[in-house]
């Protein structure tokens, strides 16, 4: 089986059009001040939250490859946690058949976020006025209304996204559950925000070495930094290829969705975070300070990856592994 990954000249029209949006709208400068809720409008009006939903249910009709590109895009710029919540609280919606409620979400009337659960609670990520939620319970993920929740803000990793706490959650109904290929596409949304996360770092990185010079030559000239940013852009490859994978495989809901996604959540995390931490490095001591921007790439995939989940993938069907029958 084979697939042509090639983008359409519409395709690279549209996401050229969401690449000038979010530098307009949301340049990394942003980031630099005190942590507060960035407004998702411009996203909403770009039809972001329904790229990939059905026509008829109000969506552009998008593959699920196309969205994930598209997610790869908000990932690189480090979007709050609530431009990833509302497209995947739209398609729990429409899983149990709440078609005006997804189409809210879509466009912006109902604010959902993304909750993670910690050993010390409950957390709300970026959104403290949301009115819905989302969070990860073992292999799915749960839609809650959280809009008479109280919440209370939490100092935020100096610069980034703001923090609130949450005692408890009201039981969820069981009509808020996602069906198994929600879940699935959460992974992949959120896997590929992560490849967004290590490609930024990579890229400032990268322009760094060539500008930072030690012992009147850039710090890029070195073999060291060169193995360094080498590294960076083989993990970008793997992590993009594995994104195509699982995008097209439950895209297609062939049989062995369940395992590459699985193997997408396992190897994202890890990318973003080497590479977020490889980019620090190479700045040497100003990365590990607020004046440089590598160390919002690293808490954007430390937060990131607890949304993903894990699946023991080993657990599950190889698609080319041999079967009994083969035997």
């Amino acid at each position: 089986m084979s697939f042509d990954l090639n983008q359409t000249e519409d395709q690279r029209q549209i996401h050229d059009a969401c690449r000038a949006m979010l530098a307009e709208h949301y340049p990394l400068s942003r980031l630099r001040g005190p942590a507060t809720a960035e407004s998702l409008a411009p996203l909403v009006a770009f039809g972001a939250f329904a790229f990939a939903l059905p026509e008829a249910h109000g969506g552009a009709g998008f593959t699920l490859l196309d969205e994930a590109l598209l997610h790869v895009q908000l990932g690189r710029h480090l979007i709050s946690p609530a431009a990833l919540a509302a497209p995947i609280a739209a398609r729990i919606a429409l899983d149990n058949g709440q078609l005006e409620q997804a189409v809210k979400i879509t466009e912006g009337q109902t604010s959902v976020s993304a909750m993670v659960k910690t050993k010390n609670g409950i957390l709300l990520l970026g959104n403290g006025a949301a009115v819905l939620g989302i969070i990860r319970q073992h292999d799915t993920m749960q839609l809650i209304d959280i809009s008479q929740v109280n919440r209370d803000r939490k100092a935020a990793m100096a610069q980034g996204q703001p923090i609130f706490a949450i005692a408890s959650l009201p039981a969820p109904k069981s009509n808020n559950v996602a069906k198994a290929q929600t879940s699935q596409t959460a992974q992949i949304l959120v896997s590929a925000q992560l490849l967004g996360v290590a490609e930024g770092a990579r890229d400032l990185a990268v322009e760094y070495a060539k500008i930072r010079e030690q012992f009147g030559r850039p710090i890029g000239s070195f073999q060291a930094i060169k193995h360094h940013c080498a590294n960076m852009a083989l993990g970008v490859e793997k992590l993009s290829a594995q994104l195509d994978m699982a995008a097209i495989a439950v895209g297609k809901q062939s049989e062995d969705a369940a395992f590459q996604t699985a193997a997408l959540a396992r190897i994202a995390p890890n990318v973003a975070l080497e590479n977020a931490r490889i980019c620090i490095q190479i700045h040497g001591g100003i990365g590990f300070s607020a004046e440089a921007d590598a160390h919002l790439f690293l808490k954007q995939a430390h937060v990131l990856r607890q949304l993903i989940g894990q699946t023991d993938f080993l657990a599950l069907p190889a698609p080319m592994a041999p079967t009994r029958e083969d035997t």
